[in-house]
């Protein structure tokens, strides 16, 4: 096993630095939808290349998509006033319906999806909004690396002036060349199959960028073929440290 705790990201300056690189990642799928078409053209194509090509163009779009939500989502979050709507929240009036919203599609994919999240924990200090994403992009993430038979796990405990959210799975895990970079904006994964490997590559970067500004921290322990744990603090005070422990 290994840990590792992710350091801060400066929201300040890295709003030219994020358009620039969108606009490199962008190129590729419509490259590669520019591509398909052209091929698409061809009088002499099977149905079965037919079906590759337009399989590849939709999922160069949801790349696309992807893509441009997340800029855009960390561009939002960028231009929020520091700590604006940070109130004490329950995780207990918050979890349980995240998860009842992806219990249809883990149920789907075959994956066992639990949690236990006591009601007498304090309440976390953070923006509700920000605390629900979160949530939603690490139990997306738990579920779309999990294989059929597997499990995905949230549970929330007191640690110090913190509660610590451990969103723990029985996935593909991650090897340790990847595991110092997955919270840098773009990076994906590698040796994913092509349905596993189409997002943004943004969603750690945001979770990453949302604790830091309601002072709380992240870090994950994974292994290769046995899964991951992603470890989130969130403060119970005014003024968290975002430390890991």
């Amino acid at each position: 096993m290994e840990k590792n705790s992710i350091p801060e990201l400066s929201l300040g300056d890295f709003k030219d630095e994020l358009i620039a690189h969108l606009m490199q990642e962008l190129c590729t799928p419509l490259t590669n939808i520019k591509t398909a078409l052209k091929l698409l053209e061809s009088p002499v194509l099977k149905q079965p290349q037919r079906q590759r090509y337009l399989g590849l163009i939709r999922g160069e779009c949801d790349r696309q998509n992807s893509l441009i939500n997340g800029a855009t989502r960390l561009l939002a979050l960028d231009r929020s006033p520091d700590r604006a709507g940070v109130v004490p929240i329950q995780l207990s009036q918050i979890i349980p319906g995240i998860a009842s919203i992806y219990q249809p599609l883990a149920a789907e994919k075959g994956v066992r999806l639990g949690y236990t999240v006591p009601d007498n924990l304090p309440p976390v200090i953070c923006v509700e909004t920000w605390l629900r994403q979160i949530a939603i992009d690490l139990l997306h993430n738990g579920i779309k690396y999990t294989a059929d038979g597997g499990q995905v796990f949230v549970q929330a405990s007191v640690q110090g002036d913190y509660v610590q959210l451990e969103f723990r799975d029985t996935g593909i895990g991650i090897a340790p060349t990847e595991i110092t970079k997955i919270f840098d904006r773009f990076y994906r994964v590698r040796n994913l199959p092509d349905e596993r490997n189409n997002g943004a590559g943004l969603g750690l970067t945001i979770v990453q960028n949302i604790l830091r500004r309601c002072g709380g921290s992240i870090s994950v322990v994974s292994k290769v073929g046995v899964g991951s744990k992603f470890r989130v603090l969130l403060p119970t005070r005014g003024e968290g440290r975002g430390d890991s422990e």
